[in-house]
């Protein structure tokens, strides 16, 4: 039988992308907080470059100092102290002159103060962290142990390409943050504009209903000083209801639930509008159902949710409208069928609807977003906001029922 020669083993092919660098990408698209990110692209990068200790600095221009957002290695009092001075640094060198540089143990002079003259450095390598140009600080190593070769310009090379996926991090993390804190403020703004406006608004009511009273003393006119007093205790509720908007929305809250009779609720809510509703020539309804159910809830809360409903509906619905309310109780209700609860779970269902244009399809997303409002100037944006955050502290959610451009139905589902 023939004798086959000996096979020549094949060598693998060398890896195209070197392993260290791609986990540094990969860490930088991980979502990580850029502390985080930071902490292990200095990892990485001392594991490839085989150096026992690191950093990255950043350069602070106003404390004219560089800031330690990472180290691995160094002395506990250096990391503690969270910054070492730029004046005689190898990292002033290296920003002022935007090229890296490689300091062996018998090339260190008089240049450069080390940042601790009681540790042995064999080899240190300081690289800029350069974006669009500019330097924001550097990343550098140190082979502190006996025995350990020199930094050498294959080093040098691996180590900028490092050098700039930690820069590129920085910078994205600074943008982020930008945009952060522009959106907050904007945010802020849109809503103290917001608020300022409603108290603008109530303030002129009170000085109306104050009017009102002081022309009633003069004429002893006493159907004239009711009719100012209405009017002075309305807008006093109006700015107790933003007051209170703002607080509820600030910290969670945990209901005092009790039986609430749900007829009781809807009667309350109805008579508190139904001054306003016939100045503006809307009927507000009751619609028939069960005037002995009860829920199980905050009866303030429901009741401040259901007014926040039902005085959007007054601002939408036209003269000779309607907006109504309506509660009932449900086996497993049809809203959440489907989600695994137990089909004999009971829940009441409290409506507000009104004969309103409705509400737009772009606009249902975000209804219940915070500072978000169809009223220009005039709205807070936290009305509907607060009454999900209520509803959803009680165990349950509001939707709207009604199809886009209908007049508006919401629906509050709470576990009876």
């Amino acid at each position: 039988m023939p004798i086959s020669a000996p096979q020549a083993e094949v060598a693998e092919p060398p890896p195209l992308v070197n392993p260290s660098l791609l986990s540094i990408c990969q860490t930088m698209g991980s979502g990580l907080d850029l502390p985080e990110v930071l902490r292990t692209i200095l990892e990485l990068t001392l594991r490839e470059m085989q150096a026992q200790e690191g950093s990255i600095l950043l350069f602070d221009q106003r404390t004219d100092r560089l800031e330690m957002l990472a180290a691995r290695g160094l002395p506990d009092e250096i990391v503690q102290k969270g910054y070492i001075p730029r004046k005689g640094s190898i990292a002033e060198w290296v920003i002022e002159h935007n090229q890296p540089l490689v300091l062996n143990e018998e090339a260190r002079g008089k240049d450069f103060e080390p940042v601790d003259n009681r540790r042995r450095i064999v080899s240190s390598m300081c690289v800029p962290l350069r974006v669009r140009g500019s330097v924001l600080g550097t990343i550098n190593l140190n082979r502190s142990r006996a025995g350990s070769a020199f930094f050498d310009d294959r080093d040098l090379d691996a180590m900028v390409i490092l050098a700039s996926q930690a820069a590129v991090a920085i910078e994205n993390s600074r943008l982020h943050q930008t945009l952060v804190k522009s959106e907050r403020l904007t945010a802020i703004g849109q809503t103290v504009a917001g608020i300022s406006h409603c108290i603008k608004n109530i303030l002129t009511g009170v000085r109306g209903g104050i009017s009102l009273v002081e022309m009633s003393a003069q004429n002893e006119d006493w159907t004239l000083n009711r009719k100012g007093m209405d009017i002075l205790r309305r807008n006093v509720d109006r700015l107790s209801s933003i007051m209170l908007d703002m607080l509820d929305y600030s910290k969670e809250r945990e209901p005092r639930k009790n039986p609430v009779r749900v007829r009781e609720l809807l009667d309350e809510v109805a008579g508190t509008v139904s001054s306003e509703a016939a100045d503006r020539k809307i009927t507000v309804n009751i619609r028939p159902g069960d005037d002995a159910l009860t829920v199980d809830a905050d009866g303030q809360q429901i009741y401040r949710c259901l007014l926040n409903l039902i005085l959007n509906a007054l601002d939408v619905t036209p003269q000779g409208g309607e907006v109504w309310l309506h509660g009932e109780r449900h086996k497993a209700s049809r809203a959440r069928r489907g989600t695994g609860e137990s089909a004999s779970s009971a829940w009441v269902i409290l409506r507000v609807g009104d004969t309103g244009p409705g509400i737009s399809a772009e606009h249902r997303a975000l209804i219940f977003e915070p500072f978000f409002s169809t009223k220009g100037s005039k709205g807070t944006g936290l009305g509907l906001a607060v009454t999900a955050k209520i509803v959803k502290e009680h165990g349950g959610r509001i939707e709207v029922e009604s199809p886009p451009g209908q007049p508006a139905v919401f629906a509050i589902h709470l576990p009876a």
